[in-house]
């Protein structure tokens, strides 16, 4: 008992080291509660037709990644996997850029047979300048502001824009708008114009800044931050490093718990039998 009320504190340090790094390297699918908030989100997404044509704002960046680019890499596949076509575009030069990185890491975790065509299949429109003003010329006249898609292609040999010209040839809108505030841009030039329906994605602290959008109605849940995303992961069967970083953190909150608990015990089994001070 002596021994392990001495136990080394590097022993310790050890064990949190494991408990915190098997769930991020080798993720695992255990029971979790699903937020009603995410549930929602992933079951409006599932519920689009197939053949659908739906837009998605890319609005992650460096620093909002890890918390949001495993949940838009796993609804890609989610989307691209029910046949419906994508149209992603970004209101940030540097969101623009990684949307390509969440693009390209979705389509790599795609089952063997899915089509996934740039041009056909989805389509990557890229920077629109301008902010709110910018996406409320976008809804009302896609060509007005962009001419080319992000990798330099004219917007009338894509075969996917053949038919789409503004916000209404949208059957949904889904606002990956991490930290960057945007999501009520969507709202006003979209939701509420056009009557698009809309979901959408923040960081965990910005939730609660979204809640009255929800509860109105005026969106359809929301992807919260890390935990949102490794629901969404969850939902899909498809663990990933949101997932793990989840399960990281209940694996070491569960052995911290667990260290104080038994410390505690054999503290006072020590003083009762005389052997701690």
């Amino acid at each position: 008992m002596d021994k392990m009320l001495a136990l080394d504190q590097r022993i310790i340090f050890a064990l949190m080291f494991i408990a915190l790094a098997f769930p991020i390297l080798s993720p695992v699918i255990l029971p979790m509660n699903i937020q009603q908030y995410s549930r929602d989100s992933f079951e409006f997404a599932d519920s689009i037709p197939s053949g659908s044509v739906v837009l998605i704002e890319g609005g992650l960046g460096a620093a909002t990644y890890p918390q949001g680019g495993p949940g838009l890499e796993v609804q890609i596949v989610h989307l691209l996997s029910k046949d419906i076509k994508l149209v992603f575009f970004s209101i940030g030069t540097e969101t623009a850029a990684w949307t390509v990185t969440a693009i390209d890491n979705a389509l790599a975790k795609l089952p063997s047979g899915v089509a996934a065509e740039n041009g056909v299949n989805w389509v990557h429109m890229g920077y629109v300048p301008g902010g709110e003003s910018g996406v409320a010329a976008f809804a009302n006249d896609i060509r007005s502001v962009k001419t080319e898609d992000h990798f330099g292609t004219p917007i009338g040999q894509i075969p996917l824009m053949s038919d789409i010209n503004k916000a209404s040839d949208f059957a949904a809108l889904f606002w990956w708008g991490g930290s960057e505030g945007s999501i009520p841009f969507g709202i006003r030039q979209i939701v509420t114009p056009f009557g698009v329906p809309m979901t959408g994605m923040c960081t965990t602290n910005e939730v609660p800044n979204y809640t009255p959008y929800i509860n109105s109605g005026q969106m359809i849940g929301i992807i919260g931050g890390v935990r949102g995303s490794a629901e969404y992961e969850y939902l899909m069967g498809m663990p990933g490093l949101a997932l793990g970083q989840a399960m990281a953190t209940n694996f070491g909150g569960l052995l911290w718990a667990l260290l104080v608990v038994l410390g505690n015990v054999l503290y006072f089994v020590a003083r009762r039998e005389g052997g701690a001070k």
